[in-house]
């Protein structure tokens, strides 16, 4: 993909989100299936740190050039999803070493402005990334060593994922999306 469409892809995904957050009530957004499931706010929690903490701060660690190293390649599972751009349609059970506390959902007014801003801090580092040459690499735990650009479409493709879970979610509290 190439920037643009990567920049285009991510505020179409993020747009979703901030959009959705109109159709909940605040007891649905914290309602669960179960214990072993997330609510939609533990969802948005989960993105909005995977993106802010994880995926963009890879994306400055390579544009820094730090905590990495020039060069390495992705392993058979990362090749995969960027070969699809797309995660496999499966639930996926995040590694135990780098599982951290169930997540604590915030407000839906609270999302809103997270992910604005997210989305703002995003297409800023995707323009400071078109400079990049992509030779500096940080290592992700599942996908193996990803460039600037990797890490920004690996946030957008993680993000898209969640959209299953969160059509799951809205099936199971009768929400219908028109």
């Amino acid at each position: 993909m190439t920037l643009d469409e990567l920049k285009d892809a991510f505020t179409r995904t993020m747009q979703v989100y901030i959009t959705a957050l109109d159709r909940y009530t605040d007891e649905q957004f914290a309602a669960k299936p179960d214990e072993q499931e997330w609510s939609l706010g533990q969802m948005y929690e989960h993105l909005y740190g995977a993106n802010t903490y994880f995926f963009l701060a890879n994306v400055k660690r390579c544009l820094e050039q730090r905590k990495g190293q020039e060069g390495g390649e992705m392993n058979a599972n990362g090749q995969n999803v960027f070969k699809y751009n797309s995660f496999p349609p499966i639930k996926v059970k995040v590694p135990e070493a780098v599982r951290g506390p169930e997540p604590v959902a915030k407000s839906r007014e609270t999302y809103k402005v997270l992910f604005k801003g997210t989305l703002r801090d995003g297409l800023a580092l995707a323009d400071a990334a078109a400079a990049d040459a992509g030779i500096y690499k940080t290592q992700h735990p599942v996908f193996g060593w990803m460039n600037v650009l990797e890490w920004f479409q690996g946030m957008e493709t993680h993000a898209r994922h969640h959209f299953r879970q969160q059509k799951e979610r809205e099936d199971w509290l009768g929400i219908t999306v028109v």
